[in-house]
């Protein structure tokens, strides 16, 4: 027997448990990281190959997730810029090898554990491959199997579907109602006819005749990887017990499938071959523990505010029926979109056994809240949640219910320094000195728009988003075939959704003559300082023009699409947008405003500076950068995906991501010193720890990735903690 101690076991290297594992490591707690599986990723691995999404992906503006798992995706689009999912599974790895105080043990399925005085002491099971028993010893776990397996072995209560169980003894419902498990592939185009004999136990041609082209079940010679989302099934059984009969009907349909393409006649296939064909399926839903809170449909909708806020989802209620692929009445999926919500800590934690917490698709929802968390971006966002109240237990030898207001006040300091969100949350850093200095730069964007780059034509669903500013009237220039009346609604909202624009706020119309109009937006009452939004009607003949994009918070597009366009829309004659001030506004990201710095185009030496009247001691330094927080950033992605996805892939590295630059020093000698340097950096936070008196620092960039440099915050530290 292998026996491990540690202070902190993950159990599931997915997402959630590679998040979890890494803040409880970079936070100096000594940590274990348990999977059964030879890669790290879970469904995002090479071996299952769905792509992570989130917020952005169901119309979200600027809402991007970020923190620890914002940094491995930014790491991958730069060493893997065509989103191959073997290589993503390198950049986790990776990750996980880089952390001193984390120790990895793959190809370990976890089958027993030891619960002594309502605590868990020990989990062990067996590692494949080396005829080990390993047994770990840990003060706090962490379950992220996605199963909730320790949970179950804990004998926590659970819900499946909608119904609770309330022991491991309950009889389980015979015919639950769950979100079924996909298998996918990978399709290759090669250069000469290959041919395809399917094997016997496929199912046959006319019994995928019957399954495909309704309910958005689509089949073209080109799909591959999610666009094989509905080849869907086991939602009406359980999905752990009966997870091989579940792989074995997924197969027969995948090869059917591939049979049906290439031997029907129907699909111009004569040279398309299967690259790759998972064995794993992706599992969407099994347990869901019973927690200290469990998140509502209501809380999502309503965007409820909880003091334990610690992270957030954005991802549509999301529903596909129980007989997936079988099920021809229903569409094979309801996507309802909803505005960015967040979820507290007390979804992470139950009090029966307070030293295991759960993270991921475990974690404690009602089911209509479930099936907007269940996505891997919010999942990852749960676990390093998760990781960081670990530390904090591990800290003060509490339990998570024990923790007083300050305690959880201290972890959502911690989230939000390394990059995480908490939407609406009001939390501020007392030892973060920045608010403290004055800012100069060497320039500020003045707002406008840069070079006319095309027009889109007001159709319906149209709209166009800007951050108000009390009293100011933006201009925005359209162009029109014949004289017409614009109509439109107006919405206020501190970050707006293609589809959920906000609170209706006013109706708006003005008359358009031909050829070139610059029309006057009030901004309508209760926009300043809010994101306001137009919804117009459909006008026929009527185009909005537009230029580069290069300004945050400038956005207009349709309902139906994922691309966005930059407007010509400005304040006449108003610098105060990108001012260098804005820096030190909170949050370090669009909310409300775009709360960033942005340099002029025209600046060929950008610097930013923070001045404070008087030398302080600094220990630690975090820039947090702009990369694009309006543009996804999946895990990995196959050559060619449906329409139906709404996504837009990355063409490049964000633009105005800083790439190059120094960072000084003031000293007391009225001298600048150079005391940290970005070296082609590709990641949004950036941490220097330095130990220096200094009376300012400034950002000295040399280099992005493509456009004017923008910054959402300097935070600087006295203690190398911060």
């Amino acid at each position: 027997m292998n026996r491990i101690k540690t202070q902190f076991a993950v159990v599931g290297g997915g997402p959630a448990g590679v998040c979890g594992a890494l803040a409880a490591a970079r936070s100096g707690v000594q940590t274990v990281l348990i999977h059964n599986r030879p890669v790290l990723g879970g469904n995002s691995s090479s071996e299952i190959r769905v792509w992570s999404r989130g917020a952005v992906g169901a119309g979200n503006f600027y809402s991007e997730e970020m923190g620890i798992w914002g940094e491995l995706k930014l790491t991958n689009l730069y060493r893997n810029r065509e989103g191959n999912p073997v290589f993503w599974d390198e950049v986790l790895l990776d990750a996980v090898l880089a952390e001193p105080k984390l120790q990895l043990l793959l190809n370990t399925e976890i089958s027993q554990i030891v619960l002594e005085e309502n605590r868990v002491v020990s989990v062990s099971g067996y590692q494949q491959g080396t005829e080990q028993h390993v047994a770990v010893e840990a003060d706090v776990f962490l379950d992220a199997t996605g199963d909730a397996t320790l949970g179950y072995l804990a004998g926590i209560p659970y819900y499946l579907g909608e119904e609770y169980i309330p022991s491991r003894q309950t009889p389980l419902p015979q015919t639950p109602e769950l979100l079924g498990c996909s298998i996918l592939f990978y399709t290759k185009r090669e250069d000469h006819p290959v041919s395809f004999v399917a094997p016997n136990y496929a199912y046959g041609m006319e019994q995928i005749s019957r399954l495909i082209n309704h309910g958005g079940r689509v089949v073209n010679e080109k799909m591959g990887g999610s666009d094989c989302w509905w080849f869907e099934y086991g939602g009406s059984l359980d999905t752990i017990a009966r997870l091989q009969d579940i792989t074995l009907e997924l197969k027969r349909l995948v090869m059917g499938v591939w049979n049906y393409i290439k031997n029907s006649g129907l699909y111009d296939a004569e040279n398309y071959t299967l690259e790759w064909v998972g064995s794993i399926p992706g599992k969407r839903e099994s347990r869901r523990m019973e927690t200290a809170y469990l998140l509502t449909e209501d809380d999502i909708r309503e965007g409820k505010q909880f003091s334990d806020g610690a992270f957030y989802g954005g991802w549509y209620m999301d529903t596909h029926p129980a007989g997936g692929m079988h099920d021809t009445k229903e569409e094979n999926c309801v996507q309802i979109p909803v505005n960015v919500y967040q979820i507290p800590l007390g979804c992470l934690y139950q009090n029966r056994v307070p030293n295991l917490l759960f993270a991921g698709r475990n974690i404690g929802t009602q089911r209509q809240a479930f099936v907007s968390s269940r996505v891997m971006n919010t999942c990852a966002l749960a676990g390093q949640a998760a990781g960081e109240l670990a530390c904090a237990m591990i800290r003060t030898g509490k339990d998570p219910g024990q923790l007083e207001r300050e305690q959880i006040q201290q972890i959502q300091r911690k989230l939000l320094r390394s990059d995480m969100f908490i939407p609406g949350a009001d939390i501020a850093d007392p030892e973060d000195l920045s608010s403290q200095a004055k800012t100069f730069a060497s320039s500020s964007h003045d707002g406008t728009w840069g070079k006319p780059q095309g027009k889109m034509p007001v159709t319906e669903g149209s709209f166009l988003t800007f951050p108000g500013l009390e009293g100011k009237q933006p201009k925005l220039v359209v162009e029109a075939e014949r004289p017409c009346t614009m109509h439109g609604a107006w919405y206020i909202s501190p970050l707006p959704n293609r589809f959920c624009l906000g609170q209706e706020a006013s109706l708006w119309q003005t008359e358009i003559t031909p050829g070139r109009n610059e029309l006057s937006l009030p901004v309508p009452a209760g926009g300043g300082n809010r994101f306001c939004t137009l919804a117009l009607e459909a006008c026929e003949g009527v185009s909005i023009l537009c230029a580069e994009r290069e300004r945050e918070g400038f956005l207009c597009g349709r309902k139906d699409s994922p691309v966005y366009l930059e407007p010509m829309l400005a304040y006449p004659e108003e610098t105060s947008l990108y001012k260098p001030e804005r820096v030190l506004e909170f949050p370090n990201r669009p909310w409300n405003a775009p709360n960033q710095w942005k340099a002029a185009r025209e600046d060929q030496e950008p610097w930013l500076e923070l001045y404070w009247q008087q030398p302080i001691s600094i220990c630690r330094i975090r820039l947090f950068l702009d990369p694009s927080l309006n543009e996804e950033l999946p895990s990995s992605r196959a050559k060619y995906w449906q329409e139906s996805h709404h996504f837009v892939p990355r063409a490049d590295m964000p633009p105005a991501l800083i790439r190059n630059a120094a960072v000084l020093a003031l000293g007391e000698d009225g001298a600048w010193k150079e005391i940290g340097r970005l070296r082609d950096n590709c990641q949004r936070l950036v941490v220097l720890d330095v130990s220096v008196s200094a009376q300012a620092i400034r950002l000295q960039v040399e280099q992005t990735w493509g456009g004017p440099p923008a910054v959402y915050h300097i935070g600087v530290y006295s203690e190398n903690n911060g």
